[in-house]
């Protein structure tokens, strides 16, 4: 038997929010990858753009997509609040390195 929901689908505005949200999640791994592979302080000839830099402005870009989604009902900031505690957790078990 298919399973429909009986639950209300995104709005256009919030599928657009969710596209973006997505994208964004996207330019940071990108972000990273670069950081990794030739250091926070290389960069881009002719600019004062450096890895490091660039990975900081992706997740502003994300936290601002973040605030919008939570602003169109998508999520809750508790939602939010759990999943930072759930990690902080698994972080402490798992991490491999410290400082």
């Amino acid at each position: 038997e298919r399973y429909v929901t009986p639950h209300a689908l995104p709005t256009p505005h919030q599928q657009e929010l969710l596209t973006v949200l997505s994208e964004e999640a996207a330019e940071i791994i990108v972000a990273a990858s670069k950081l990794k592979r030739f250091g926070r302080d290389d960069g881009y000839p002719g600019t004062d753009r450096t890895n490091g830099s660039d990975l900081g402005s992706e997740i502003g870009d994300l936290e601002e997509l973040v605030d919008r989604v939570v602003a169109a009902g998508l999520t809750t900031r508790d939602a939010i609040a759990a999943g930072k505690a759930r990690k902080t957790k698994k972080l402490a078990v798992y991490l491999q390195t410290q400082e």
